[in-house]
């Protein structure tokens, strides 16, 4: 039972840290967090870096760590695991939009690309996943999907982001 009391914690913590990436990012465009420092970034089109994003978005996650543990033990190692494993694939997914969109393979577009090559404003917030766009009404899509074409993808690709 504290096997699968675990498993449920990190799924429910990394799914709510998709939710909270989606409302973070309305927020910085509506100006209530990180004003100055977003507009930076959408003016430049760049990214930090993987460790920068990780202690950015770790950061957040740490601030909720505990509340696994108001279930039980196994319940706040779960929620803690599932958190960080957020922030180290919401930073990779980050990192990789920014520098190497086309080997997003896990969405048709990738959604923080797009937000950020046609000034979408208003639309695809999403960083890790599109869930939270599509269903809140916010996805927009540019073009055609892309075909899935996996010639000229090889691990060199997918880590050949700024890692610090």
């Amino acid at each position: 039972m504290d096997a699968i009391e675990a498993i449920l914690a990190a799924f429910c913590a990394l799914l709510l840290g998709t939710l909270a990436e989606y409302f973070i990012h309305r927020a910085m465009h509506w100006g209530i967090i990180y004003p100055e420092g977003h507009l930076w970034h959408h003016e430049s089109n760049e990214s930090r870096t993987y460790a920068v994003d990780v202690l950015d978005y770790g950061a957040g996650a740490a601030i909720f760590c505990w509340v696994g543990f108001v279930v039980s033990i196994p319940a706040g190692i779960g929620w803690a695991v599932g958190a960080f494993t957020y922030v180290a694939l919401a930073s990779y997914a980050h990192q990789l939009q920014h520098t190497r969109p086309a080997l997003v393979f896990w969405m048709p577009r990738p959604v923080h690309g797009l937000h950020h090559a046609h000034n979408m404003t208003e639309h695809n917030f999403g960083i890790l996943v599109d869930w939270w766009d599509r269903l809140l009404g916010t996805y927009r899509s540019v073009g055609r999907p892309r075909r899935r074409s996996r010639k000229g993808r090889g691990f060199k690709d997918y880590i050949a982001i700024p890692w610090f």
